[in-house]
């Protein structure tokens, strides 16, 4: 398989650590050193932080793409979630991304911006046009994020659920889909959007696992039981590997379990392989979901 990844990196600081972070690295480790997929990253890079970028994508496999940037966001992460930033204005034109494609030719396209990269119409239209690709899958959380007196909230934007429609999969965690407070009303609305009849979106929810939202319905897909050591792109993980195998296999469900399991076994290993191929298949039998809604009546 060959995948693109489209996203800001980011400098991350964890318990007083600088290491290098985001979307495009927590998914391109894993599809590049765990899944062995052809990777590829398109990502803003700014002078300051050019060679650690380069030199850790480097040494996974990783090949490239940059746009300049005056400044890639630095993120301060606390108890696994992101609570300050700060940053520079960069982006991610879709008219680079188009051309990168048509470049790179990819099974997979993962659009996982971190913050506000991307302009959201535009990745509608591109979005829409390369009809051939695989499986094109959506992280919402740079989509939401604003940063506020206090920290980062969510602010919901209705034309996120345009972009949702485009994709095979989309996923965000349960607090990201902001336009309700809790998470009952956040899965009945989207169970009964039309437009996200021929996608699938998967609400995590940190160790009690995610919904996961089809045309047959809302299905609740346990997380296996791990004793937690780094949260820290969790649900990355779980988004190349759910990717990666509905491209590879083409049944949603079994590619979502796979998913769940791989992300579950990276909270529990900080550090070397957070997970084997073997693992993910040995442990099938220990996630299985359950439908909790029917699918709601066109």
């Amino acid at each position: 398989m060959r995948a693109l990844i489209v996203g800001s990196t980011t400098i991350d600081v964890v318990r007083g650590v600088t290491r290098v972070g985001g979307s495009t690295y927590y998914c391109g480790l894993t599809l590049s050193k765990h899944l062995h997929d052809e990777t590829h990253v398109l990502t803003p890079i700014d002078e300051r932080s050019s060679n650690l970028v380069k030199r850790t994508f480097s040494g996974a496999g990783v090949r490239l793409h940059t746009v300049e940037c005056a400044r890639i966001p630095q993120f301060t992460i606390r108890d696994g979630k992101a609570v300050d930033v700060v940053a520079g204005d960069c982006a991610i034109p879709a008219d680079v991304a188009r051309r990168v494609i048509k470049s790179v030719k990819p099974d997979i396209v993962l659009v996982t911006p971190v913050y506000n990269e991307i302009a959201i119409d535009d990745y509608v239209e591109l979005l829409e046009s390369v009809k051939w690709v695989k499986v094109k899958s959506l992280d919402i959380q740079g989509l939401v994020r604003v940063v506020a007196s206090g920290g980062i909230k969510c602010v919901w934007r209705d034309e996120i659920l345009k972009l949702m429609s485009t994709v095979s999969l989309t996923h965000g965690h349960v607090k990201e889909f902001c336009f309700a407070d809790d998470e009952v009303t956040v899965v009945r609305a989207l169970v009964s959007n039309e437009d996200l009849r021929n996608s699938a979106v998967a609400v995590s929810m940190d160790s009690r696992g995610l919904y996961l939202i089809t045309r047959g319905g809302c299905y609740r897909v346990p997380s296996l039981q791990v004793t937690g050591v780094d949260e820290v792109g969790a649900g990355d993980v779980f988004t190349a590997v759910a990717s990666h195998y509905m491209a590879v296999e083409g049944d949603l469900q079994r590619a979502i379990v796979k998913g769940v399991i791989a992300a579950s076994l990276k909270v529990s290993r900080a550090t070397g392989n957070w997970f084997t191929v073997e693992e993910l298949t040995e442990r099938l039998s220990h996630v299985s979901p359950q439908r909790i809604l029917p699918p709601a009546t066109p």
